[in-house]
């Protein structure tokens, strides 16, 4: 066992430095694929087995005679956001890689929910042959390395059950098992509940091309870009305004979290696209008008407008229809000349108003 240990550990000083630049190319390999196929990760870490770790796995093992039949001295370990990454990253590294050895955890019977932080994929892999052609890599031929692939949930529940230290001789409590499994179990679901999530999101995200989707949807920021985006009304307003003051357009959706309007949109009541598109086309004049009015004012030297800025012109609408109304105005009476009329009040005061409390 002594002269074992001794012939392993000087075969590790010898080749340290080998590993060392070898892990620096393979973090850049897969750091370039998973960035390549536009793969969300939570992290990636590679280490190179310390001198203790290695003599302790020697002893503790009794079966390695050289350094080359220990496939962990480099170890990388990734950490997805979602069950169906693993398999991706798993795809893209068999074709990059050549595997030894793969262990699918995934695959085994669920039965025992205990086991649910174990969920990983394990892989032994090699430089391919192909690979190892050029000049830099050739030092890495025939030397294998492991890669292990799991998701957040499944680490956290490894590393906590891991700490709780429950794992000995002897099985613990039937209570214990009991709660560790609904927990296992909860942790489960959640990783399946997060990529239906995604699934979910994906279609929403996709189907805002559609404009019957989007009048359809809830006002958030997305959903006013891609509202704003598709509507024909906010084109020719911005473009009116633009030949008039000879600016320049430009697309900032920016505006919509500077200016609140989410928030703003909600308090007046606005909760649909829809809404607020029937009353654009209905207050259309006004909106105009105010569109022109600010461009003068705010700003002598403004060059350019923004595409947006209509949504913004418009929420002013909400402002002046209450202040008439608390001037005994009914509310349903207000039509969009009165709401022009107000807004171009010679003494100025609800413009004002706007400046000093609606613009903040």
């Amino acid at each position: 066992m002594i002269h074992t240990l001794d012939t392993i550990m000087s075969e590790y000083y010898q080749h340290v430095d080998v590993y060392k630049k070898m892990q620096h190319d393979v973090e850049d390999i897969i750091n370039t694929l998973i960035e390549a196929n536009h793969i969300k990760i939570s992290t990636m870490s590679l280490r190179i087995k310390s001198e203790q770790a290695l003599r302790n796995k020697i002893i503790s093992k009794d079966k390695y005679q050289h350094l080359e039949d220990i496939t962990d001295i480099l170890g990388c370990r990734i950490l997805t956001l979602f069950e169906s990454d693993v398999e991706r990253i798993l795809e893209l590294l068999e074709d990059t890689f050549e595997v030894c050895e793969i262990v699918d955890k995934r695959k085994k019977s669920k039965h025992n929910r205990i086991e649910f932080g174990y969920n990983s994929v394990h892989m032994v892999v090699k430089f391919t042959d192909e690979r190892c052609k050029l000049v830099e890599y050739q030092k890495y031929q025939d030397i294998r390395f492991e890669i292990q692939l799991r998701t957040v949930l499944q680490h956290a529940w490894a590393e906590v059950e891991h700490g709780l230290g429950y794992k000995s001789y002897y099985e613990p409590p039937m209570d214990i098992k009991r709660k560790l499994n609904r927990l296992a179990g909860t942790l489960e679901i959640l990783d399946e509940e997060f990529e239906a999530i995604r699934y979910e999101i994906t279609l929403y995200n996709q189907s805002m091309n559609k404009v019957e989707k989007i009048l359809k949807t809830d006002i958030n920021k997305e959903s006013l870009t891609a509202f704003a985006n598709k509507s024909e009304l906010i084109q020719e307003m911005v473009a009116q305004v633009a030949d008039k003051y000879h600016f320049t357009v430009i697309q900032d959706p920016a505006i919509f979290s500077q200016q609140r309007l989410v928030a703003k949109l909600n308090f007046y009541g606005y909760q649909y696209i829809h809404e607020l598109n029937d009353d654009m086309h209905q207050y259309k004049k006004s909106i105009l008008a105010i569109g022109e009015e600010l461009s003068q004012k705010i700003n002598y030297d403004i060059t350019s407008i923004n595409y947006y800025s209509p949504i913004l012109w418009f929420s002013f609408i909400p402002v002046i229809k209450n202040l008439l109304a608390e001037r005994d105005a009914s509310s349903e009476n207000i039509v969009d000349d009165v709401i022009l009329e107000a807004f171009k009040m010679n003494n100025g005061s609800i413009f004002n108003f706007f400046m000093e409390h609606h613009l903040q």
